[in-house]
């Protein structure tokens, strides 16, 4: 056991007498993700027992066990149906993931980072009516080397982009060149006096000694069979499980953490073992919780105890408060000529963020961002643009499928104190554990900048050469975060600028529950800065040499 951990030798986990002692790790880590994965790496190879739960599956074998297919996806998205839900703007986007590696296994490979302002929301918009803004506990600058480090260990492919803040240096891989929409878009936004690029994506745009250049087979989205993009299973997880420099247990649901006989301090955390259905019991010196922004405040609202009776590190009644996402909306755009978008990758062959930030004269805080679609990407037309067409109208619609271009905008939503995260006082889950209550209303400060971004999208598409175009007929959310808010102030935040837990001296929170507002760009990138940060806070504190 490391000796620079001593100091938190005096737990004292409740054994029943006869009893079979549960075992004892230095660091649990709740979440196979892609921030638990990442702190696991950073720690791995100090000398610390470190043991990784994960909810959903381990799979093994890329090559056998995923297929490019749309439906794919589902085994591998976070479910969303057995929640109980208010508010009106929550609609279940499959925007987490679930299985050894989480979200990486769905998600679309955007890697843009956030802008200085969206540190500053308070300080650069003042106080907004019914939003409940607040600056970062530190700016752009702080986060920027994090940043690098982020785009190195997730192989990032790009060219330095246009807006302030972004990788000015080379990316580990060159960007990909633009597809035949691209293309178009790009002469479209040439035509407004706006700014294109190829977003930075964690794609290989080249073969590397560790991942395959991508094949353009355009079903990101179903997880990717060849390893060309970074999956945090197979890039971080596999090969410590490997070394034996760490425990992974899949399949294995964690119900709730457990304090002893000092309030501030967990000693603990029950699970269900979901093959078996066996509740087992783990003690741990540190945990790091990194479950997705819906689950993760559940699991800290269900901990609840004699010292935490409204739930663990709720004295404030902050854990879950403060929801919020991106809104998002996609468009199809149908020219005359042939682009074959349902070839490539899925998001961010070009990217535009001349409106990240609002212009003088709009009506709104925030802005939003503009990202090409291509690939299985490219046919949520089926779903989003063309939602409201039926029989003839989507069969005529589609028959424009290989001449449209595609895109998503997301907007800033604005953090409000109530929508969050509760419990449901009627829904429990198969474990008998309260399930989640999600109240999610639109701010109208969302509303005005979706209204913005669908004039400007409709814009662009025309400019591009579109005849005609379809866009969603009402917003979608993205992205959710915010309910375990980050800040310097114990009284107004739930974590700290490293993300620990204000209430609890040996719990950490990672992933976009943390985040204090949410920017218009995609948040993963910021969610790994975020855990490499914190994980090397953890490595200096206790002084663990590798």
């Amino acid at each position: 056991m490391a000796e620079s951990l001593s100091s938190f030798d005096d737990f004292q986990p409740a054994t029943p007498a006869g009893a079979r002692p549960t075992p004892l790790y230095d660091v649990v880590i709740i979440g196979g993700g892609i921030a638990g994965a990442v702190y696991a790496d950073r720690l791995a190879g100090r000398g610390l027992r470190i043991l990784v739960l994960e909810k959903g599956a381990n799979y093994p074998d890329h090559r056998r066990q995923f297929a490019e297919s749309e439906l794919a996806m589902w085994e591998r998205v976070w479910p969303s149906s057995q929640y109980e839900v208010t508010g009106g703007a929550f609609g279940g986007a499959p925007n987490f993931g679930l299985g050894v590696g989480g979200g990486s296994l769905v998600w679309t490979n955007v890697c843009l980072r956030f802008l200085e302002h969206d540190f500053r929301m308070r300080s650069t918009f003042g106080a907004v009516d019914g939003a409940d803004l607040a600056d970062w506990p530190f700016d752009a600058a702080t986060l920027a080397p994090w940043y690098a480090a982020a785009e190195n260990l997730m192989g990032v492919s790009g060219a330095p982009l246009p807006w302030p803040g972004q990788r000015r240096q080379p990316y580990p891989t060159p960007a990909f060149d633009y597809y035949r929409s691209s293309r178009l878009i790009d002469g479209g936004l040439s035509q407004l006096g706006m700014r294109g690029a190829p977003g930075p994506v964690a794609i290989s745009s080249r073969a590397t000694a560790s991942r395959p250049a991508c094949v353009h087979c355009g079903f990101c989205r179903s997880s990717c069979r060849i390893d060309a993009r970074f999956q945090a299973d197979r890039a971080l997880l596999w090969p410590l499980v490997a070394r034996g420099s760490v425990e992974l247990v899949s399949r294995a649901e964690v119900l709730r953490l457990v304090t002893g006989r000092d309030r501030r301090v967990v000693t603990g955390a029950e699970y269900v073992d979901l093959q078996s259905g066996t509740r087992r019991g783990v003690r741990g010196r540190i945990f790091i919780v990194c479950n997705n922004p819906m689950e993760l405040p559940r699991l800290f609202l269900n901990s609840a105890g004699p010292g935490h009776p409204n739930g663990l590190a709720n004295t404030n009644d902050l854990v879950g408060r403060h929801l919020f996402g991106h809104i998002g909306l996609v468009g199809m755009g149908v020219t005359d000529q042939c682009v074959n978008g349902g070839i490539g990758y899925n998001m961010g062959n070009i990217v535009s963020l001349d409106h990240a930030v609002a212009r003088r004269g709009q009506s709104h805080v925030g802005g939003y961002v503009i990202e090409s679609l291509n690939g299985a990407g490219a046919g949520v037309v089926a779903v989003d643009p063309l939602g409201t067409l039926r029989g003839s109208q989507l069969k005529e619609a589609m028959r424009g499928y290989d001449r449209s271009l595609y895109s998503v905008v997301f907007g800033e939503g604005l953090p409000v104190r109530d929508n969050r995260i509760t419990l449901s006082s009627s829904r429990v889950d198969a474990h008998g554990m309260p399930q989640a209550h999600l109240h999610y209303a639109w701010h109208a400060n969302d509303l005005a900048v979706w209204n913005a971004a669908g004039a400007t999208l409709t814009k662009l598409f025309r400019a591009a050469g579109a005849g005609t175009v379809h866009l969603t007929a009402k917003p979608f959310e993205a992205h959710l975060a915010g309910t375990m808010r980050m800040g310097d102030d114990p009284r107004t935040s739930v974590v700290d600028r490293w993300g620990k837990v204000h209430e609890l001296a040996n719990v950490v929170v990672g992933g976009s529950a943390q985040f204090v507002t949410g920017s218009s760009v995609n948040p993963t990138l910021t969610l790994v800065a975020l855990a490499l940060r914190g994980a090397d806070r953890l490595v200096r504190r206790f002084g663990l040499a590798s």
